[in-house]
């Protein structure tokens, strides 16, 4: 999640190291806070990998900025954890934003299309929150917290809202594709 992150801001544009975190933390910070013990080792393997290179630029106050900026590898590799993303990034809500929040970097509308659907045919699953002693799935309706019950309420209406929103999407970039297909 991280170095999607990583590459995603760059992609939009050259970043320095302090900056990056600030927007990382934004993004995904408010669930998972980004250490700079995180944050810099991933930013040198993903240098190490040739996916991102820095440069020296003036500092707006004193010393020189160490400029962070995507390279071609870095933005062919962004483009393959988007176009095929780990089954984690389809259902852990927290990777999703984040895969979302790049996902325009996946120029290829048909290609946008396919990973909205993967999330769309997750949604569809019922969602298994609670169980009994047995590890039989407890259905809604028979929750004896009303805390438990509103989850599972709040849970089902976000998911409806989401999946409104991915089928609309999903019919337009095919469209923009030039494809049509029948769901």
């Amino acid at each position: 999640m991280l170095k999607m992150a990583i590459l995603g801001f760059l992609r939009d544009f050259p970043l320095h190291g302090y900056d990056l975190k600030n927007r990382v933390a934004s993004l995904a910070g408010h669930v998972r806070p980004v250490a700079d013990g995180t944050l810099y080792p991933t930013i040198k393997k993903l240098e190490d990998a040739q996916c991102l290179t820095r440069r020296t630029a003036p500092g707006s106050v004193a010393a020189p900025r160490h400029m962070l900026e995507i390279t071609q590898s870095g933005t062919d590799q962004l483009r393959r954890w988007l176009r095929d993303p780990e089954a984690g990034f389809i259902t852990d809500d927290n990777k999703w934003y984040v895969l979302l929040a790049f996902l325009h970097h996946l120029e290829n509308p048909r290609e946008q299309a396919l990973v909205l659907a993967r999330r769309r045919e997750f949604l569809d699953q019922p969602a298994q929150l609670f169980f009994d002693e047995q590890g039989a799935p407890i259905p809604p309706e028979r929750l004896d917290s009303p805390f438990r019950k509103g989850l599972m309420q709040i849970h089902r209406s976000t998911n409806l809202t989401e999946i409104d929103w991915l089928d609309r999407q999903i019919v337009e970039l095919n469209r923009r594709a030039g494809f049509t297909a029948s769901r």
